[in-house]
Order: C-alpha cells, then structure tokens, then sequence
C-alpha cells in the first residue's frame, strides 16, 4: 500500500481546488468570485425546502472562503475541507476550470478506499472489526434507515456487508449509532481516518 496515497489525495484535491480558485481571481483580479448560476449544493439531501447554494468564493485573510446563498442561516464562510459535500466541491471546481478533473480524482479516491479497506479485512478474515478505542472521527450522511440523516461522531465499527464497505458512527449528539457506506463519509475525515488507522504515528 503507497504510504501517500491519504496524504497525496489531500493535497491533489483540496489544495488543488483551492489553488484553481487562487488562480482564477488572479487572472480576473479579483478577490472574488461570483458562482451563484451554477447552482452547486453546499449540503446535499437534508433541506429540500432551502438548498444551501455556494454563491461566492472570496480571498479572504484566512485563506480561501465559500460562502452559501442562505446567509442568514450560515452567514459564516467554509474552507474548501469544510464544505459538507466533496462532490459539490469538485462539481463547481470542475465548472469553473471547465473540464472534468476533480470529479474523477474524488471518484478514484473512493473506490481506492473501498477496496484497500475491503482487502484488508478479507485478509484479516473478517466481516466486522471494532475501531472505536481508537477514537477516529467522521461526518457523513447515511441512508441506511430510508431517510437522509447526518453522521458526526466516533467511527466505533467497520462492516463489510456483500463486499461493500460501511462504518457504524456513533452520533455525538444523540450517541445514536448510524450505518454509512464509505462513499457517504467526507472526503477529508476519510482520508484522515485511513492514514491513521493504516500509517499510525509512532
């Protein structure tokens, strides 16, 4: 297994967009830019009524910012990392630079993961396997009960369920234990996660 693959994708994704994004107010010079009509979702499935719409991406002192449509619910911007939805991220990256590229770096990333995990506990001889004392936290979205619920906690187990691969993420909130497939964690934590869980720090 490549050592950087978590790191590596880090840095190919998240700090590639944000670079594009540099580079395009560069060349329009301008501390921002204007992203409204391509209608991109910052948090998809959990409000139908109001989708969270990125309308701006701004140059600010903390760095790169987006900022939603529904300012008066999340007047505050994200970094590119925080954006609830890394599809949504790579969508409006890939609008912008106008070619797919980012789209199909996430895609990779997921089914890489998907598979390193699945063979590593093939290997192992397990269906299930325990993680929550090593305290490794996701957000995500399952749909594992039929409806669209967020996940933010604790990753306490790793499933392999007909060869797909899910964490059960006991909520902090609630301490509700919620089932997600990989793909429905965020691109970052999971990236987090497996360079932990695989490359430990000594």
């Amino acid at each position: 297994m490549n050592k950087d693959l978590f790191n590596s994708f880090i840095i190919n994704f998240f700090e590639a967009i944000e670079a594009e994004f540099e580079n395009i107010m560069k060349k329009e010079k301008s501390k921002k830019l204007s992203v409204g009509e391509f209608e991109v979702d910052a948090i998809d499935y959990l409000d139908n009524s109001k989708t969270p719409i990125i309308e701006t991406i701004k140059e600010t002192p903390e760095g790169i910012l987006l900022y939603l449509k529904n300012k008066e619910e999340v007047p505050s911007g994200y970094t590119v990392e925080e954006i609830f939805h890394p599809f949504s991220l790579a969508i409006l990256a890939d609008k912008l630079i106008g070619k797919e590229k980012y789209t199909k770096i996430l895609e990779n990333f997921y089914m890489d993961s998907e598979d390193i995990v699945r063979e590593f506990l093939k290997e192992k001889n397990v269906e299930t396997l325990s993680i929550e004392e090593l305290g490794f936290e996701v957000l995500a979205i399952s749909k594992a009960s039929g409806v669209y619920k967020l996940a933010e906690g604790i990753v306490s187990e790793i499933l392999l369920i007909n060869s797909r691969v899910f964490f059960n993420i006991k909520n902090d909130e609630d301490q509700e234990t919620l089932m997600v497939h990989i793909v429905e964690c965020n691109a970052a934590d999971l990236a987090m996660l497996l360079n932990n869980m695989f490359f430990p720090v000594e």
